[in-house]
């Protein structure tokens, strides 16, 4: 009986279970770890994704708008009138940025002072010129395949960029949460943009938007 209880490396379950158990706790510890560390970004996520298709949805039904043309010429001037309105709050940003830094208490030698408005300012240039850049690739590789019926998608996206570029300027300063907001309302967007140009370009597939 005694060898039947002992597995191979005679051990009994008994012990096996008890060696088993801290692994499991463990484990247990990392997934609510896991869990407390995700369940803010599902919970942004979700936000902004509901957020931002209402956002597109209403402004699709709304805005009955086509452009005249739709050749090459009418579809880069579209992107480049777009681009400037979409880069408008990074040059809003650094006209702020130069008239702070026009204020010695706010840096510290030749370094800003960590946090500090104009410290908060710089940094929000620096990632809505990276948005921008994704966002504006993101348009014109879409204006290449869009049909004349589908051409307002781009102003509506623009807008939607321009509208969570200021919630992420503000949030920046008064709340992290609209801070993450502003930012899924200018980025998931232009992910959208990029899987619908993609499925166009490598595999033909035209989901209409």
């Amino acid at each position: 009986m005694m060898a039947a209880l002992l597995d191979g490396n005679g051990m009994t379950g008994a012990q096996k279970h008890s060696d088993a158990q801290p692994y499991a706790n463990t484990l247990a510890r990392r997934l609510r770890r896991l869990s407390r560390g995700t369940s803010p970004f599902l919970k942004v996520f979700i936000v902004c994704a509901t957020s931002s298709l209402a956002i597109y949805i209403c402004a699709d039904l709304a805005i009955d708008w086509r452009p005249v043309g739709w050749g090459v010429i009418d579809r880069m001037i579209l992107v480049i009138k777009c681009g400037i309105v979409a880069v408008t709050p990074a040059v809003l940003a650094v006209v702020v940025v130069a008239a702070q830094r026009l204020r010695p208490d706010r840096q510290v030698g030749r370094e800003l002072k960590p946090y500090s408005p104009v410290d908060i300012n710089t940094r929000i240039i620096k990632n809505t010129v990276e948005q921008f850049v994704l966002f504006f690739v993101g348009i014109s590789g879409m204006s290449v395949y869009l049909l004349h019926k589908d051409a307002a998608t781009i102003p509506i996206l623009t807008g939607m960029f321009v509208l969570g570029r200021t919630l992420f300027w503000i949030g920046y300063h008064k709340q992290p949460y609209v801070r993450a907001f502003g930012f899924g309302l200018t980025f998931y967007p232009t992910v959208i943009v990029v899987v619908w140009v993609v499925l166009r370009a490598a595999f033909g597939i035209y989901v209409p938007i």
